[in-house]
């Protein structure tokens, strides 16, 4: 009979047994790289732009917003919020400066932010999208 030496032994177990963790553990990373890329694209996220603006005296109440060139193109059926309570609007004016737009927007605003130059933080819920529409939207950017 061949006579087992214990240190070859032993290497040769451990040889064997480092091939099944690293296919369990790849295994588990495949599983969770799919529920996340499952999760991304049936998960709906509303897309958020903040700006800031400040309250103007005029004949009524107006509302002047700072926009910044990139983050421009603001439409009406956005969805304006001060203070996470949505008001309706409509823009009055678009005046075109360096670097930055200013919009003069007319909305219902309540009693206690009504204070000239009272400077407000806006958000405009611009609509929803996914997760890995984002995702490709920002690779792209990148790439590009």
């Amino acid at each position: 009979m061949e006579d087992i030496n214990v240190f070859n032994y032993s290497k040769l177990k451990l040889m064997n047994e480092k091939p099944s963790k690293i296919v369990s553990w790849l295994t588990i990373l495949a599983i969770i790289f799919i529920l996340f890329t499952i999760f991304s694209i049936f998960l709906k996220i509303n897309l958020y732009s903040q700006h800031l603006g400040y309250i103007e005296i005029n004949d009524n109440y107006n509302l002047k917003i700072i926009i910044e060139d990139k983050d421009f193109p603001v439409k009406n059926n956005y969805k304006l919020y001060i203070d996470n309570k949505n008001y309706d609007y409509k823009i009055i004016n678009i005046n075109k400066q360096v670097g930055y737009y200013e919009l003069l927007v007319n909305c219902n605003i309540d009693e206690n932010l009504l204070i000239n130059n009272n400077l407000v933080t806006i958000k405009f819920q611009r609509g929803q999208t996914t997760i890995i529409k984002e995702l490709i939207k920002k690779l792209k950017k990148g790439l590009i």
